[in-house]
């Protein structure tokens, strides 16, 4: 499993309509791609009152090179959203399954 978790900082004058686009059209462009299992939003904080984010979690790299393509470690950005962000960027993670304790115990015995 991927997590995957996009950031964009938006220009403040397009706060209402870059919001109303990013609950419809990126959480659908992302919610109906085949490999996703869950989709959050996040929204700005008083230290960054600008930037919004969205963690996905991706079955694998096969689902998230079929969402966004072989250089899937760029940004994905769904027509008419193109104009909103000014600073953009994707980071990914692979999901670590096994139980917490037992990433603990791990790392106490080195």
């Amino acid at each position: 499993m991927i997590l995957r978790i996009f950031r964009v900082e938006i220009d403040p004058s397009t706060r209402s309509a870059f919001e109303a686009g990013f609950r419809s059209l990126s959480v659908d462009a992302v919610t109906r791609a085949p490999g996703n299992l869950s989709c959050e939003i996040g929204m700005p904080t008083r230290w960054a009152p600008n930037t919004y984010s969205m963690i996905t979690r991706w079955r694998d790299e096969d689902a998230l090179v079929a969402f966004a393509g072989p250089e899937w470690n760029t940004p994905v950005i769904p027509a008419g959203m193109e104009a909103f962000g000014r600073k953009l960027s994707v980071e990914h993670y692979r999901i670590d399954d096994s139980p917490i304790g037992e990433q603990r115990n791990a790392a106490d015995s080195r």
